[in-house]
């Protein structure tokens, strides 16, 4: 599916997060729309299915208020079968809008917005260093990006460099080899998104053994 201003032309499911009134009223505006768009001449499920199972949820809120746990336990089972119903429906329309975001809003439905760039990342957090428990190894760690493609490596002999790559992770800890016994290194990693990449992280240090 190409991207339209912005949207796919699929239906968004966020209407499942609606308050049992707004999901209400989201499902009636949907009905209202659909009744009649010559985009949608057979709704699955029929439309008054949908409003049969609306107005069942309506009425049923209303009757949780009280809090007895039957009465809630009714009311949910009213919004699954409601939200089943939209789910369907939503399917539909989005195989009939003919992939165009314009028509399918007109089913009272909204299109899938697509993700805007991420922009460029913070710098690595919380750089440590431990030991593997094989001479000359010591393990790398920093905070996981999930909008990091990978991280950039470097290690150094001195804290103010100069610093030489180690090359690229995909992984937020990657173990730092043939070091030599006795001597302190430094360790910094950056990260790589679809916006560049970030600052360097504050180096840590330690000594292999």
């Amino acid at each position: 599916m190409l991207k339209q201003n912005g949207f796919f032309p699929r239906v968004a499911l966020g209407f499942v997060q609606l308050t049992d009134p707004n999901l209400v009223s989201f499902a009636t505006n949907v009905v209202t729309l659909t009744t009649g768009n010559a985009s949608y001449p057979t709704p699955t499920p029929t439309l008054a299915a949908v409003t049969t199972a609306s107005s069942k949820l309506s009425d049923l809120a209303v009757t949780a208020l009280n809090r007895d746990r039957i009465a809630i336990a009714t009311r949910n089972a009213a919004r699954e079968e409601l939200l089943t119903l939209m789910r369907t429906l939503a399917a539909y329309v989005t195989c009939h809008c003919n992939e165009d975001v314009l028509t399918l809003i007109t089913s009272g439905f909204d299109a899938v917005r697509a993700a805007g760039p991420i922009g460029v990342l913070s710098a690595p957090e919380n750089p440590r260093l431990s030991y593997t428990g094989m001479s000359g190894d010591l393990l790398f760690r920093i905070k996981s990006n999930s909008n990091a493609r990978n991280y950039s490596i470097e290690t150094a002999e001195q804290a103010e460099g100069p610093w030489k790559s180690f090359g690229l992770s995909t992984t937020a800890s990657v173990t730092i080899n043939e070091l030599t016994p006795g001597k302190t290194y430094w360790v910094r990693a950056c990260a790589n998104g679809t916006a560049g990449s970030s600052d360097w992280s504050v180096p840590t240090s330690m000594m292999a053994v």
